[in-house]
């Protein structure tokens, strides 16, 4: 059962920080926040101060040492590139100058000008991710910070210094272990609950509510949150809402945001009052940067918001399709305040009824849907999934007994049946795959992985299988036969259409395993969950190659379609599905050396990246990050030489 405790964070603790946080933000807030870090801050409003930078799933905070407030200072929807800068900053002194990891955070700010002057703090609605491209090494001089030497600032490097050993001397500074993630607090026994009550799924928190294109606000202009007051924007980028017509009033163009200082959140709202916005702006667009001195070799945030960017991209991205989005939205008028306690409860219940000794596959299924669902809406769920392994186990064990083949035989006489289960184990497949997703801050997950590795070994031999069906259907392939004689049932079209669902679904969760092996140290002691122990797992499964093979010739097919635009969530697959090929050719001299070999002319030749980029709209995050990886493949791809394992 999952303890009643806090969940907490997997890099350095401060419970003075975390008391703060949890005081001055919002639950549903708190809760998003992935990991904090000290660091010294150089900005265009930072002078190398020494704060936290906290990151949220949307922002990246700055909160003082000790905090005394804190403000959202860059949006995640806003950063061009994320970077680890190889220097050697000459306001540290001793070892802290060869120790410490730069960061710098490249973002794009637009502001409104006009002849007034300047309405700052309104951010950019498109997503133009131009990377920007930097060296192996950075000269201090040349890219870092503009930092001058002299004798005035020796009262700067003396704060400072204090404020280093401070740090060291801080005993709350310490890799949390299992009791520490949730505060000592034994885990509390729910009441017992009618299992056949009525039990309504939890309200999505206004956060997670929040349209396809998000907004934000300049750090310069975020007010603290300790401020109770809320400040309202109205952004209007071309021209008045009078000579706008009525059905682009909602378009990117022009949208309406509320900002809570309580949380510094965004929704959409009424503009009843606040600032009043020039009635023909000038869109000024500025590129800013933030770097981050953090005093450790071994400290995983730049990992973290790397990772969180890359979240915060593939959700925004799908929450242009409207289906998925409306997964996200509530009954109105039937908002609720956002309790952990509920949230808790409720999951308890969900778990205690999975464990029924007598619930049916099907049973199981629904069960597992609305898991989902409250994942979903609320990220407290991803937590308390890993806060214990049972259900991850039991989830496993139960995909096990019905993939790639049933236990009971004669169930492949039988369509309907079979249908039925695929049905079933692709509802499971879709809950682990998004409580994996953007989980990489929770310890309790690594715990759970690297505990049981046979429990993983038999989740990617599942993924990797092909499911077995009823002979009378035909061998399931990416390019459909037109022979007459080949003629499908209804049942064969049901189960070729869960074949190529599970096919998908099972990429989606592959690519989550990987990104969990990809980032960086993570071992526990002397035992290693890399990337490298994953690919000569799989370059040892024999059905590998056939799992690489069918995604090659999926994308081959998505490619030279020639359809309109992708959907968003067609894009995000693709995005997988090279990220996959990448994995393969940069780690696993076998499935590097069998693309080449037999897939390198279609990479060379069907592969046209200008009629791909028409199909993938500028409006989707992720457009500039496929354009990317897509190049990327193609250049291993052309490589002669075989990779290391």
């Amino acid at each position: 059962m999952a303890g009643t405790g806090q969940v907490g964070f997997p890099c350095r603790r401060n419970s003075r920080l975390d008391s703060f946080l949890k005081r001055h933000l919002r639950q549903e807030v708190y809760d998003a926040i992935r990991a904090y870090e000290l660091c010294i801050v150089v900005s265009d409003t930072e002078h190398r101060t020494f704060k936290y930078v906290v990151l949220s799933d949307r922002l990246i905070y700055l909160t003082e040492n000790p905090p005394r407030s804190i403000r959202g200072v860059v949006a995640l929807k806003d950063v061009q590139a994320i970077d680890l800068i190889d220097d050697y900053p000459d306001f540290l002194n001793g070892p802290e100058r060869e120790i410490n990891q730069h960061i710098r955070i490249v973002y794009s700010l637009t502001t409104l000008k006009n002849p007034c002057g300047n309405v700052k703090g309104a951010w950019k609605l498109l997503f133009p991710f131009s990377r920007l491209k930097v060296n192996k090494k950075v000269k201090e001089k040349n890219d870092g910070p503009s930092i001058q030497s002299s004798a005035g600032h020796n009262k700067e490097y003396e704060s400072i210094n204090d404020s280093l050993l401070r740090y060291h001397q801080e005993s709350c500074l310490t890799m949390p272990s299992a009791s520490t993630l949730g505060h000592g607090a034994e885990p509390k026994k729910p009441p017992d609950v009618d299992q056949s009550a009525f039990r309504p799924l939890p309200i999505p928190s206004e956060r997670s509510c929040l349209s396809t294109v998000s907004t934000g606000i300049s750090g310069s202009s975020l007010p603290s949150v300790t401020n109770g007051t809320e400040s309202i924007l109205s952004y209007a980028a071309n021209t008045k809402e009078s000579q706008a017509p009525s059905d682009q009033k909602n378009s990117q163009s022009e949208i309406q945001f509320k900002f809570s200082g309580n949380g510094n959140d965004f929704y959409p709202g009424n503009v009843s009052r606040g600032v009043i916005l020039p009635s023909s702006p000038i869109l000024e667009k500025k590129e800013s940067e933030l770097h981050l001195y953090i005093i450790s070799t071994t400290s995983p945030m730049f990992l973290h918001l790397k990772s969180s960017w890359n979240n915060y991209i593939i959700q925004a991205t799908l929450l242009q399709d409207p289906l998925y989005a409306s997964k996200f939205n509530s009954t109105p008028g039937c908002q609720k305040p956002y309790r952990s306690e509920e949230m808790i409860k409720l999951f308890s219940q969900l778990k205690s009824e999975l464990f029924l000794k007598d619930n049916t596959l099907g049973r199981i299924a629904c069960l597992t849907a609305e898991l989902k669902v409250a994942a979903q809406r609320n990220f407290i769920f991803r937590k308390l999934f890993w806060k214990t392994s049972d259900l991850y186990y039991f989830l496993v064990s139960k995909l096990h007994e019905y993939l790639p083949k049933p236990q009971d035989p004669n169930v492949l006489q039988n369509k309907n049946q079979r249908a039925g289960q695929l049905e079933s184990c692709i509802q499971i497949i879709q809950t682990l795959g998004l409580m994996f997703r953007e989980t990489e801050t929770e310890l309790s997950r690594l715990n759970t992985l690297v505990a049981k590795r046979g429990t993983l070994i038999t989740l990617l031999i599942i993924l990797i299988s092909e499911p077995e069906i009823p002979q009378s259907c035909p061998v399931f392939g990416i390019q459909f036969m037109a022979d007459s004689s080949l003629v499908e049932m209804s049942f064969d079209v049901e189960l070729q259409k869960l074949m190529l669902e599970y096919t998908d679904t099972a990429t989606a969760l592959l690519y989550e395993i990987l990104l969990v092996s990809l980032q960086g140290n993570l071992g526990l002691g002397s035992r290693k969950f890399a990337i490298s122990w994953i690919m000569s797992l799989l370059q040892s499964f024999p059905p590998t190659i056939s799992f690489v093979a069918s995604i090659v010739k999926q994308v081959m097919k998505e490619l030279l379609t020639s359809l309109p635009l992708l959907s968003p969530c067609q894009a995000v697959l693709l995005y997988q599905q090279f990220y996959i090929l990448k994995s393969c050719l940069q780690h696993s001299s076998i499935l590097a050396e069998y693309i080449r070999n037999n897939h390198k002319e279609e990479f060379r030749y069907f592969v046209h990246m200008p009629t791909l980029e028409k199909r993938l709209p500028l409006c989707y995050p992720i457009t500039q990050t496929i354009t990317q990886l897509i190049h990327e493949v193609l250049d291993l791809v052309e490589q002669e030489q075989c990779v290391k394992c």
